[in-house]
């Protein structure tokens, strides 16, 4: 039977091929000359503006376009952090509260129009300034753009930037005077040093500027982008205030100092990047972590970076669609469809000798991620009973959830900390992830009289539930799945599909019931997800179960100041407790990602929360041709 399948497999990947080539052209032709990456994306890319980045899938592109002040090292494990375009660690004062950070020199912008012209017609650039933070920290607080995920890491943290938000509001969308006036907690002290002032102890604080989405934006951009068009006769002309956009929407606005840049951007179709040609000199690791020599990890330790010319990706949504452009060699890496994943991955969760002699490789790894249906608990239902809330939690089958839809790839989350962060270990199992179909009636019994008292009962009964989803064959078969474990508890459910963006909006507008999302650590600490039920945090984008628990909120606001201590630990635990008893989101896995490559990609190691990697990723040209690789 296997045989069978893999052999059906091959002959669809050749009949596939066909329509996929006119979907996504001629690929081995279009970069002559070129060291290509070529890779997909399933989901559509949010924003090509780093302040308005809050998803995995923007992150993963942006990462290589824009840099932040530091970054993680690419190798060690755990996650170093260390300077990118700062030059050295943060100068910390006695009590915690001023950071004076060093601006790299001679570092460049990306060339653009907004810098000006050169006579033989190429565009100019410039270099970095320390200014050019202050006003990206301006544009993360500016009321007039939506950029929850920032704003509600820095929100009541920095000195004046609160205020400095409040006054934006009242200026016009489009009046970037605001720009201008000044924080008093983020000043250029000269050219090349930045100093921001703390309102409290922020001991994450590092792990913040280590985000790209704090990438340094140069006014330039804003004035000429933003504030100006094209006249028609070779000039510019200011735009109306009330026409103008407050965000960078399209690739020529892009204006980085990553290793690439963004050279096309065609929504759900595809996404290429190049390589910056004026990218300082940076250069590969010479250190990791145990067994990485081993592994070949640093065989190009010292050598200049990037070592890739071109990175395309095809938008594929489908599973199916991706798999196949691996299949063909139009990809050169892949995560495995369900589907397909028995085939392919040995009950011992291994790769078949028979796709190992294809020189394919096989790579596992946990990054600290948690998935999840949230309740709206602002929704009526779900305000006015967390037996529901609870009852709904004791009846779903997470266990065969993870081996029905991810071939058993992960594990039970049983609180909010993943399992590698202090605090996990700590709170332990929540009272109701887990499954028992008894409580879960007596539960649902408790709910139906908490209902009725508030006057929310149909006929006896509680109303039809509602559950959002991304779009998809992975979605239609979680909706199939979904559906059977509502019904063990006589609960009608049904199911709306959108696809990514819309769903995001839903959930920022409260308008979803119910939903499916994860959180993906933005850096290694606890804090991270407990911040998510911040009730702080609900008009910011981060808290989108809308949850509100006083000495939650309370205990939150003292371990957030809180260095890393068994105390801090403590309350880590405490807080997570609380979620486990009013459960909020029904918590689902912890994913284990299976990743295949073939032999001529090298340096391939998943970093378990950073980005912009790929300029250490390497393609061996000579094997990718032996191997039928084609390019």
């Amino acid at each position: 039977m296997k045989w069978f399948y893999l052999t059906a497999l091959l002959v669809a990947a050749l009949l596939f091929l066909s329509p996929l080539l006119l979907l996504y052209g001629e690929q081995p032709d279009d970069y002559p000359g070129k060291i290509v990456l070529w890779d997909a994306y399933g989901a559509a890319v949010k924003s090509m503006d780093p302040a308005t980045c809050g998803d995995t899938t923007s992150s993963g592109v942006q990462g290589n376009i824009y840099e932040g002040l530091y970054c993680y090292h690419f190798l060690k494990r755990p996650p170093e952090v260390i300077p990118l375009l700062a030059d050295g660690m943060p100068e910390v004062s006695d009590e915690g509260l001023i950071y004076t950070i060093r601006i790299k020199k001679g570092v460049k912008y990306h060339r653009n129009p907004c810098f000006g012209v050169n006579p033989d017609g190429t565009y100019r650039t410039r270099t970095v300034r320390a200014g050019d933070f202050v006003l990206s920290f301006k544009r993360i607080a500016d009321y007039h753009i939506n950029t929850g995920l920032a704003w509600a890491f820095i929100a009541g943290r920095i000195v004046g930037l609160d205020e400095w938000r409040q006054e934006s509001r009242r200026k016009n969308s489009g009046d970037f005077s605001r720009y201008v006036e000044p924080v008093e907690g983020i000043e250029a002290v000269d050219e090349h040093t930045l100093r921001i002032r703390l309102t409290k102890p922020f001991p994450q604080f590092i792990y913040v500027l280590a985000m790209h989405v704090y990438a340094p934006v140069p006014p330039e951009a804003i004035d000429y982008w933003l504030a100006s068009e094209d006249d028609g006769k070779g000039g510019r002309r200011s735009i109306p205030r009330h026409e103008r956009s407050t965000e960078f929407k399209r690739p020529e606005q892009v204006v980085g100092t990553g290793p690439y840049l963004l050279k096309e951007w065609r929504r759900k179709s595809k996404i290429v990047l190049v390589r910056n040609p004026d990218f300082r000199e940076d250069y590969y690791p010479t250190e990791g972590a145990p067994g990485d020599k081993e592994a070949g990890l640093l065989e190009d330790a010292g050598k200049r970076v990037p070592f890739i010319d071109v990175i395309h990706m095809n938008f594929a949504e489908e599973e199916s669609s991706a798999w196949m452009l691996f299949l063909t060699k139009r990809r050169d890496v892949s995560g495995i469809p369900p589907e397909t994943f028995d085939f392919v991955v040995t009950p011992g969760k291994e790769l078949t000798d028979k796709w190992k002699e294809r020189r394919i490789f096989l790579r596992k790894y946990n990054s600290p991620s948690i998935y999840w249906i949230a309740f709206n608990v602002e929704d009526p239902i779900f305000r006015a009973s967390k037996s529901l809330r609870q009852a709904i939690c004791l009846a779903y089958d997470v266990e065969n959830h993870i081996k029905v839809l991810y071939n058993g790839r992960g594990e039970r989350a049983v609180n909010i900390i993943p399992s590698t962060f202090k605090g996990h270990k700590e709170a332990g199992p929540g009272p109701y992830y887990k499954l028992d179909l008894d409580e879960a009636r007596r539960k649902l019994q408790q709910a139906k009289k908490e209902l009725q008292a508030v006057g929310l009962l149909t006929n006896g009964e509680i109303p039809e539930l509602k559950l959002d989803l991304s779009s998809g064959a992975y979605a239609n078969r979680l909706a199939d799945f979904a559906r059977q474990q509502f019904d063990k508890l006589g609960l009608k459910l049904k199911v709306v599909f959108n696809d990514w963006p819309t769903l995001q909006r839903k959930v920022h507008n409260k308008q979803a019931q119910m939903y499916t999302m994860g959180w993906h650590a933005d850096y290694p600490d606890a804090e991270n997800f407990l911040q998510l039920f911040y009730s702080g945090n609900i008009d910011k984008g981060t808290n989108n179960s809308n949850y509100s628990n006083p000495a939650f909120d309370k205990l939150y606001e003292k371990v957030r100041t809180t260095p890393d201590t068994p105390e801090r630990t403590k309350m880590y635990a405490e807080m997570a407790r609380m979620i486990s008893e009013d459960c909020p989101v029904l918590l689902l896995s912890e994913p284990t990602s299976f990743v295949l490559f073939y032999e001529w990609v090298k340096n391939f190691k998943p970093h378990p929360v950073g980005y912009g990697f790929a300029k250490y990723r390497r393609i061996d040209t000579d094997l990718r041709h032996a191997l039928g690789g084609g390019r």
